[in-house]
C-alpha cells in the first residue's frame, strides 16, 4: 500500500500473460486471465471484497472488453456481464459505476494518457470535486489497464481518513480552485496549458518545440 499525495490509499498488482495466452481462447488472448489474477491480488491486499467495489474505471477499448472485463474483475458471476447491462447496473443508482469519465473510447483511447486519466478520475472522485458526475457514498475504487502481449494493472483506492466520497459544495470546490493557484476544477474543466506549465514538463536535454504547439481550446465535463 501507497499514499497518494494528499488523501488516497493505493494497492497495486502488476500481471503479465501466462499460458492461458496460448489455450485458444479468443477471452483468454485479450486478457482475460492476467486481468483476473491482478485483480485477486490488488483487492486481497487491500482487504476489500469485490463485492464493496462501487466505482470503477476499467480498459473498455471495445465495447466486448468491458463486458469480459466486468467478469474477469469478479464484479459479476461469470458469464453474466451483459446482464449487469441490461439491468442498468454498471451505472449511476445501479451495482457499481463503471467509467463515469466516459471511458477510453470517449478519450479517443489516448495510450499512454490512458492509465493517467483513469487515476485522475478516481482520485477526482474520492475527493468530491467532479460535480454532478461525482459518485457518492464509494469506499474503495477500482481501476483496471492493460497492454496486449502483455500486462494488465489494477489497483485499488481508498480515501486515507476512512471516510466515503461525498459531493464537495459549491463554497468547498471554490477551494479546489485555489489550489495551486490554478483558478478552476480540473475535473469538471479542461484548459490548454500554459507556457510555464509547459516548460516545467519539456525535457531539459531534448526539447522539442511540438510540445509547445497547437491551439488547444477549453473544455467542460
Amino acid at each position: 500500500m501507497c499514499l497518494l499525495y494528499p488523501g488516497v490509499y493505493l494497492d497495486v498488482n502488476l500481471n503479465s500473460d501466462s499460458p492461458d495466452l496460448y489455450s485458444k481462447s479468443a477471452i483468454d488472448l485479450i486478457g482475460f486471465a492476467m486481468t483476473k489474477s491482478a485483480a485477486e491480488q490488488a483487492l486481497l491486499e487491500a482487504n476489500v471484497a469485490p463485492s464493496a467495489i462501487k466505482l470503477v474505471e476499467l480498459h473498455d477499448c471495445f465495447s466486448t472488453n468491458e463486458l469480459i472485463t466486468l467478469d474477469a474483475l469478479s464484479l459479476c458471476p461469470p458469464g453474466k456481464a451483459h446482464e449487469m447491462v441490461r439491468n442498468g447496473d454498471i451505472t449511476y443508482g445501479g451495482r457499481v459505476v463503471v467509467n463515469p469519465s466516459g471511458g477510453l473510447i470517449s478519450k479517443g483511447h489516448p495510450l499512454g494518457a490512458t492509465g493517467l486519466a483513469q487515476c485522475a478520475e478516481l482520485v477526482w472522485q474520492l475527493r468530491g470535486w467532479a460535480g454532478e458526475r461525482t459518485v457518492e457514498g464509494v469506499g474503495a475504487a477500482l481501476q483496471h489497464n492493460l497492454g496486449l502481449g502483455g500486462a494488465a494493472i489494477v489497483t485499488v483506492y481508498k480515501r486515507a481518513d476512512g471516510n466515503k466520497s461525498r459531493r464537495l459544495s459549491g463554497k468547498e470546490l471554490e477551494g479546489v480552485a485555489g489550489i495551486g493557484g490554478r483558478g478552476y476544477n480540473p475535473a469538471v474543466e479542461a484548459r490548454a496549458a500554459t507556457q510555464s506549465e509547459i516548460e516545467v514538463g519539456r525535457s531539459r536535454r531534448a526539447a522539442s518545440d511540438w510540445m509547445g504547439g497547437g491551439g488547444v481550446g477549453e473544455a467542460r465535463l
